[in-house]
């Protein structure tokens, strides 16, 4: 029979599954050089201490770890004039 999982061990597991769910969902293929990234990523994330921001910590720490695809978005046609609805 296994344990149940304790507080950290459950801390862990949603940072990293934090980590590849946002690089997945921005388009970055998770490959396994990507995984062993976002361990390391989340490794040094706890070297700061385990606690219930250490999900928040890691997703801010993704900008310096990865490499994210730039999306251009494109201008607006036609183009948006300001206007008013009439209200005095």
């Amino acid at each position: 029979m296994t344990e149940p999982l304790t507080m950290p061990e459950i801390l862990c597991q949603q940072a990293l599954e934090r980590v590849l769910t946002y690089l997945g969902d921005d388009g970055v293929t998770l490959t396994t050089d990507t995984c062993r990234q976002a361990l390391n990523l989340v490794e040094s994330a706890l070297a700061e201490g385990i606690g219930p921001d250490l999900p928040a910590r890691c997703i801010d720490r993704i900008p310096f770890y990865f490499e994210l695809p730039c999306e251009a978005i494109p201008d607006a046609s036609p183009t948006l004039k300001r206007g008013r609805i009439g209200y005095d």
